[in-house]
């Protein structure tokens, strides 16, 4: 039938979905599951940042990890 198989999607730091959607705009109050409230949100330069204030880092979600040693303070789950 020629279709691959469906790409793995990466899970926003919002809403934790890896369902297809704009990840870099979500602004979600929800989870993935419409009822548990987001632990996250986006602040004015896109970054997602925690109920503290705390702009986390998102390095941690790709492949070769995050390799900085100077803001471990900000690898909190989203």
């Amino acid at each position: 039938s020629g279709a691959g198989p469906a790409a793995t999607l990466s899970a926003c730091t919002i809403c934790l979905g890896c369902h297809r959607h704009d990840i870099f705009q979500c602004s979600s109050k929800l989870l993935w599951d419409g009822t548990t409230p987001a632990y996250s949100r986006k602040v004015d330069n896109g970054r997602p940042q925690d109920p503290n204030g705390k702009v986390l880092c998102s390095d941690w979600q790709r492949p070769s990890g995050c390799k900085s040693t100077t803001h471990d303070t900000k690898h909190g789950c989203s």
